[in-house]
């Protein structure tokens, strides 16, 4: 796999696109103006992530250094949707609980604390590499909604999937489809992170990502991104 970066949790974009590019052939068009389409059930992700605020000094380095460490389009780029918003959160708890103390009640030297997910949902059986439907146990969550982000992780590296019709809920179990396909195989038991989804993703060229400072200080970089195709 090539060299893996984790955008930082401090560069946050204030516009976001992610969707699944489909993989289809279009056929001749009729005289009568219709036009024939073939669709897989393959595809692959693309984001913008636009008008990140850079502001201080530590948010100017940690982006140089990220996009410097990618070598272009060579390097993968960990990131989700930024959908927080939309997770299926527990009650009135946030997807994620951060500033978590030591058992001693001391923190980090930096001040900042353990991080932990409200939201705990596992998959009910193994899937195979390529699989499009799931059956989720559902241990702490709020209700589960098509078009809801998810991964699952293979070691470090996650896939990151939709749900694409409303699930079938049976007790604390969940039927759901989604797309695009698995990219690897998963076990039975492992952890379905709804709370911070994120993908392996590429700069669409290799120029994306300058950063153009206004007076030396402060700039506003915006990122185009294809899904790598490291294992798809």
């Amino acid at each position: 796999m090539a060299l893996m970066e984790i955008l930082a949790s401090h560069l946050v974009p204030t516009r976001i696109m992610f969707r699944i590019k489909p993989m289809q052939d279009l056929g001749p068009r009729s005289f009568g103006g219709k036009q024939q389409v073939g669709v897989t059930d393959a595809g692959y992700w693309v984001g913008s992530l636009g008008q990140f605020p850079i502001a201080d000094r530590d948010q100017i380095l940690d982006w140089r250094g990220i996009i410097a460490s990618l070598e272009g389009m060579a390097g993968d780029l960990m990131v989700g949707p930024f959908d927080d918003l939309r997770a299926p959160t527990f009650g009135a708890f946030p997807p994620v609980v951060t500033g978590i103390p030591h058992s001693d009640g001391a923190t980090f030297s930096d001040g900042s604390g353990y991080s932990q997910s409200t939201i705990r949902i596992t998959l009910a059986g193994a899937l195979p590499r390529r699989a499009t439907s799931a059956v989720l146990t559902i241990h702490q969550a709020g209700a589960l909604q098509r078009g809801m982000y998810f991964s699952v992780y293979e070691g470090l590296r996650p896939s990151l999937h939709i749900i694409t019709k409303p699930p079938e809920i049976d007790g604390n179990h969940a039927t759901i489809q989604f797309r695009p396909p698995l990219r690897f195989a998963v076990e039975s038991g492992a952890t379905v992170d709804f709370a911070t989804p994120k993908a392996l993703m590429n700069l669409a060229s290799a120029d994306e990502g300058a950063l153009d400072l206004d007076m030396g200080r402060w700039a506003r970089p915006s990122l185009e991104l294809v899904e790598s195709w490291s294992g798809v």
